[in-house]
């Protein structure tokens, strides 16, 4: 969820096809970006608020950060953050259930929610004029919400069917679950942020009262805005909405466990009513905004962005020993980890295919990163930080990323500076450091009716090598 912002020009020239290595030297030179004025301030409730002016279309950006995500959820308790980006439409004491996105819709613009391990994000993109709506609507929910036995047990059974649609339901869905029980033994990024089917039934109302009571408060939370607005005009709305609502009068504690360094290789095998065999593999890699990760993020373009990719080019391309490939940094808060996946074809193991990850990441710490390699992975960065900041919307998302994962709104003007700066050198240090094998937690999916490319178990067993 890296978004950085780059002026209009170049985008025209990537989206028509311009080769990567024209683009390389397009960006020779260091980079001089358009400075975004920001706006920040605080209320005296501890809500922070960041504005940002574009006047491109009459149109505005309005979202409300809070700062709590699955990580912040007690063992037996999970998935409550989620569960609130759902609660939250259910209606307040000012409100029927349903009648926020109703207010949005029919003034023409459209919003939602999402929930990752970090933060909750509730948004809406809505015409200028109806700035003020948009403002009264989210003060409203934020300490009026209105959580009874019926709209919580309703939201509960779509969490729970969306759970059963995304992870039960599909073949490998659940595997990623799997691996993060198995890397991280502390850390609250042991669970994923939908929870799971047991604490979702044992939760009672009280509880979820008080976790909306602790989090769901002003000095929990950071205000956006970002598009066509006049700013005095919107600083009067936002304190005459938001002014009056009560924080907690506290710091929210923000002490979590820390996981320890992990000492050997932990492999888990599954067997599943799959059709093919697969595996996935995760390395423990450092916070996001650490001088590590900047690196990182270019070996993970390096390494998975794309079928130009090196994974994808020699598992797939060259070896033809997988039909899909999908790897990623889970870039947050606090560390996470890098994951690579593998589906692989019928007459082909795990092992296989883990053998090639093996010799693809070995070349990465060898250091046999051409000068083409690295243009591309810059190039890859700069076009998602274009793509990502086109609209007022991904604008705020950009901002509210930096403001409260990385706890520095001024990031927007001058992280890519950072990306930019990275070397072969530095991509080849942070692998020979993450990419080890005592730092991997492997989890191997076998078909059930394998015969022998199946390990003989009907559950996960795990064994340390």
């Amino acid at each position: 969820m890296r978004k950085l912002f780059l002026a209009r020009l170049p985008l025209l020239v990537i989206l028509s096809g311009f080769c990567f290595l024209s683009l390389a030297r397009a960006f020779s030179a260091p980079l001089q970006l358009p400075y975004t004025p920001i706006r920040t301030y605080l209320l005296g409730n501890g809500l922070e608020v960041l504005m940002v002016q574009d006047d491109e279309a009459p149109v505005v950006a309005v979202q409300v950060w809070y700062h709590v995500g699955s990580k912040d959820e007690r063992p037996g308790m999970t998935g409550f953050a989620h569960l609130f980006e759902h609660l939250m439409f259910d209606g307040t004491r000012n409100l029927p259930s349903g009648e926020f996105s109703n207010y949005i819709v029919r003034s023409g613009g459209v919003d939602n929610a999402y929930t990752t391990e970090d933060v909750t994000v509730f948004w809406e993109t809505i015409p200028s004029a109806d700035l003020p709506v948009a403002l009264w609507l989210e003060a409203d929910r934020m300490r009026n919400l209105r959580i009874t036995e019926s709209s919580f047990n309703n939201e509960r059974a779509v969490v729970e069917e969306e759970l059963r649609q995304r992870f039960a339901n599909q073949p490998y869905g659940d595997v990623l679950q799997t691996l993060y029980a198995h890397a991280f033994t502390v850390s609250p990024y042991r669970h994923r942020p939908i929870g799971t089917m047991q604490d979702l039934d044992r939760a009672r109302l009280s509880d979820v009262q008080a976790f909306y009571d602790t989090y769901y408060v002003p000095n929990n939370a950071t205000l956006v805005l970002v598009g066509d607005f006049d700013e005095k005009q919107a600083e009067g709305w936002i304190q005459s909405y938001f002014g009056p609502l009560k924080g907690t009068g506290t710091a929210i504690s923000r002490r979590y466990t820390q996981e320890p360094a992990q000492a050997a290789e932990r492999i888990v095998a599954l067997r599943k009513d799959v059709a093919l065999p697969a595996f996935v593999e995760g390395y423990h890699m450092p916070a996001d905004g650490s001088a590590d990760s900047y690196p990182m993020h270019l070996a993970a373009k390096i390494l998975a962005d794309g079928e130009s990719s090196w994974i994808y080019r020699k598992l797939v391309y060259s070896k033809q020993m997988a039909m899909q490939v999908d790897s990623e940094g889970d870039f947050s808060e606090e560390p996470n980890l890098f994951s690579i996946m593998a589906v692989m074809n019928q007459g082909y193991t795990p092992q296989q295919g883990e053998a090639e990850v093996a010799s693809v990441l070995k070349r990465l710490k060898r250091g046999a990163i051409s000068s083409t390699d690295l243009a591309r992975a810059r190039n890859q960065m700069l076009r998602d930080l274009i793509l990502e900041r086109e609209g007022v919307r991904h604008r705020a998302d950009a901002l509210g990323y930096d403001a409260v994962v990385l706890k520095d709104p001024e990031l927007y003007n001058t992280e890519i500076s950072r990306f930019m700066q990275v070397t072969a050198a530095d991509v080849q240090r942070v692998a020979k450091k993450y990419f080890v094998r005592r730092n991997l937690t492997l989890v191997e999916v076998y078909p059930r009716d394998g015969g022998n490319l199946a390990l003989q178990a009907n559950h996960a067993s795990v064994r340390v090598r």
